[in-house]
């Protein structure tokens, strides 16, 4: 069970673009750098990770990839730069150069430096693309408004980004970052950005259950919580709070629904199961959507459909680790499902 529960959390918290009319290849792979905060307030340390995180959640939104806060930490810690702190040009192309000679992909080709200041309720966002692959940088792009209007500065300055990088955002996408920033407490925002840079599992569970308090259905933290719960192996905690989800989490829409999935398998429920895996095939085509699809299928007396479903996994990812389960499963035959009460 315990490598069930890790298998589950490894692959849903994987970002999948959340909408299905995705460009045939990534434009660009991002490193975006913690937002160095100028502000006198020390009580808005939050944003530079926070900022970072939300913006390339957008990035990923678009269609583009985005090196995950994994690995870098990893490259900041390994090079004695504290998060939030200045990084001039020259040591920004240094770590790009580092990052584009490592042997794991993906590796950036773009870099995103950020800054931001906030005085007497005033705020400003600023952000740098740098081509790490030419060693070019842009000029800054800067918004302005209100700190209580953060999230609506933010995404105008996504948007500005994606203008500029020459991303494609359809007036459908543009929407769906206007209705994430619309109603959303900054409050609760701000303990959903405080959750994601907490490394302590269950100081993160603490943090984004509030941030589900203070905005009931927030769609993103009660995802992370779900994960977090899978992790622990707590399935029925992890099914309701997956409920609690006003919509799908843009842009974990996909992981959102593989892990509706796999709760619903280990809860007994394979028709549940079956119908989420179907919703994350039509959001992106994975090996692991076709892997639980399969099993799904199996478990519900469907096995030479559940061998399509197979093939269609491996042909997508033949490394993919739930191919293994699946191939179990199918060896030993339909088993009886014990659903719970």
């Amino acid at each position: 069970m315990r490598l069930a529960a890790l298998a589950v959390l490894t692959a849903t918290l994987l970002p999948v673009p959340a909408l299905s009319a995705e460009p045939a290849a990534p434009l660009h792979t991002y490193l975006i750098m913690p937002f160095e905060n100028t502000a006198e307030d020390r009580s808005l340390e939050w944003l530079s990770t926070g900022l970072a995180l939300t913006l390339g959640e957008s990035l990923l939104g678009f269609g583009a990839q985005v090196i995950d806060e994994e690995d870098r930490a990893v490259l900041l810690e390994g090079n004695g730069i504290p998060t939030g702190a200045q990084i001039t040009l020259a040591s920004a192309l240094e770590l790009g150069r580092k990052m584009l000679a490592r042997g794991a992909a993906p590796r950036p080709d773009r870099m995103i430096l950020g800054r931001f200041n906030v005085t007497e309720g005033a705020l400003t966002l600023s952000l740098r693309p740098i081509d790490l692959s030419r060693e070019k940088a842009r000029s800054w792009t800067s918004r302005q408004g209100r700190l209580k209007d953060l999230l609506e500065v933010e995404t105008d300055l996504a948007l500005a980004l994606a203008k500029t990088e020459g991303i494609p955002v359809t007036d459908g996408r543009s929407e769906v970052l206007a209705r994430q920033s619309g109603d959303l407490p900054l409050l609760a925002f701000e303990h959903y950005c405080r959750a994601m840079a907490e490394a302590d599992s269950r100081k993160r569970l603490q943090l984004l259950r509030r941030a589900v308090q203070e905005y009931p259905g927030y769609p993103k933290a009660a995802y992370q919580a779900a994960a977090l719960l899978v992790k622990a192996e707590r399935w029925d905690e992890a099914a309701e709070t997956l409920q609690k989800c006003s919509s799908d989490p843009i842009p974990y829409a996909s992981s959102f629904h593989l892990l509706s999935a796999a709760i619903a398998l280990q809860r007994g429920d394979p028709a549940a199961s079956e119908a989420a895996a179907r919703r994350a095939l039509a959001i992106a085509s994975t090996a692991r959507g076709h892997a639980l699809l399969g099993r799904a299928l199996l478990a519900r007396g469907d096995a030479e459909a559940a061998r399509a479903e197979l093939q269609l996994a491996m042909a997508a990812d033949a490394t993919e680790p739930d191919l293994d389960d699946l191939r179990r499963a199918l060896a030993d035959g339909p088993q009886p499902v014990r659903r719970k009460p």
